[in-house]
């Protein structure tokens, strides 16, 4: 069962247990004379109450953590709005973690005990950074430093620059270089690959727009895939080289999940799967040359994979891969890890009191008590409608 479904499930029975409760209630005293009534009304409240409370709190999951983004000024990227978080917040978070109690474990020894069906720490939670950015070396791990906190990134191979040297000041836009990633490796942090290119691929011979001016950035995935090799400085061109202003955007999906769309046919099982082989096979090889031992965790970009990308992933010796819908529960399969994003501005502008809030629901929620869920049910409904009014008068989230 996916989280949303049992979430779903779950927040329904409560509903139902506890108006069941309030019905039979309001019949106790309507039905039973004086006292009799009232103590028929609070009994009927408590066993609808309980049966409730029953549906509201699952057996315990694991809440891994998903940022991207940790800047005061992210504006270099098109999708800062839906990825980035600003220092402030993230270290919020962090100390939220520590009120709570929580253990930050590492992904892979998550995965071992996981396998091994050990026990896991009190409230263990994992915090995961995918693609690789610069500000996750300047603003996520000092902070992680101060909270003694660890935590596995997950670069793109063409995104890592080849430099070999560490920036400790200056521009903060791009992506972490292999230099700096090995100065992560190497105070402890776990370093896994997010893929090779981040790619997208036509899906069918739909269009769903044109590209212009306005959103080549928001579409770069089709530079990308146009353009094998290094990316790292993509977001510096003016205008795209690759794939001109006024090419068709085609319908696609994620390259290592969905079949592409070839030459008016669909991409044969064959090469899909030979496909995706080559790509974690790069990133392997690249780990093992750059950081001297093979990855362990692969991390499908956009959290999206398929049952053959899976089955590649173990046959080349990555112990996990994520993509799962559920909680990372004890009955889960141990080799999928269920993540959540996590966003700023909670609800729609940034108060670093509710920021905590609702970092502290989203890992409860994980971790089974689904009363947490009326807390962040309204934080999401209010964070849509701030930002649809922001976007509709023109109000830059960076």
């Amino acid at each position: 069962m996916t989280r949303k479904a049992e979430r779903r499930r779950r927040v329904i029975r409560w509903a139902a247990s506890v108006a069941a409760g309030i019905a039979l209630a309001a019949a106790a005293v309507m039905l039973l004379p004086g006292s009799a009534g009232a103590i028929g009304a609070v009994v009927a409240v408590l066993i609808g109450l309980a049966a409730g409370h029953r549906a509201m709190i699952a057996p315990p999951g694991v809440a891994i953590l998903t940022y991207h983004s940790v800047s005061p000024a992210p504006g270099w990227l098109p999708w800062s709005r839906d990825i980035a978080v600003h220092p402030d917040t993230f270290a919020r978070h962090l100390d939220t973690l520590r009120r709570m109690g929580a253990t930050v474990m590492a992904t892979r020894d998550l995965v071992a005990r996981r396998a091994a069906g050990e026990s896991l720490p009190r409230r263990p939670v994992v915090l995961h950074f995918d693609d690789g950015y610069l500000d996750n070396y300047r603003h996520a791990r000092p902070l992680l430093e101060r909270y003694v906190m660890t935590a596995t990134f997950f670069p793109s191979l063409d995104f890592i620059a080849l430099e070999d040297t560490i920036r400790f000041d200056g521009e903060e836009a791009g992506y972490m270089r292999w230099r700096e990633l090995r100065d992560l490796h190497g105070a402890g942090f776990e370093i896994e690959p997010h893929g090779v290119d981040h790619a997208r691929v036509p899906t069918s011979d739909a269009v769903v727009g044109t590209l212009d001016a306005g959103n080549w950035r928001r579409n770069a995935w089709m530079q990308w895939r146009a353009t094998p090799g290094p990316k790292h400085d993509w977001f510096r061109l003016e205008t795209p080289v690759a794939v001109p202003l006024g090419s068709a955007i085609p319908a696609s999906g994620l390259a290592l999940a969905e079949r592409a769309w070839i030459d008016g046919a669909r991409e044969a099982p064959a090469a899909f799967e030979t496909r995706i082989e080559r790509d974690l096979a790069r990133c392997r090889d690249a780990f093992v040359g750059q950081l001297g031992s093979p990855p362990q965790i692969f991390c499908w970009p956009e959290n999206k994979t398929c049952g053959e990308a899976r089955a590649i992933a173990r046959q080349l010796g990555y112990r996990a891969t994520t993509g799962g819908k559920g909680r990372n529960a004890a009955d889960e399969p141990a080799d999928v890890l269920s993540r959540i994003h996590v966003d700023d501005r909670a609800i729609g502008v940034r108060w670093l009191a509710v920021e905590g809030l609702y970092l502290r629901a989203a890992v409860r929620l994980m971790q089974g008590n689904h009363y947490w869920y009326l807390v962040l049910a309204p934080m999401h409904m209010t964070r849509r409608i701030v930002f649809a009014l922001r976007r509709r008068f023109g109000d830059d989230f960076a």
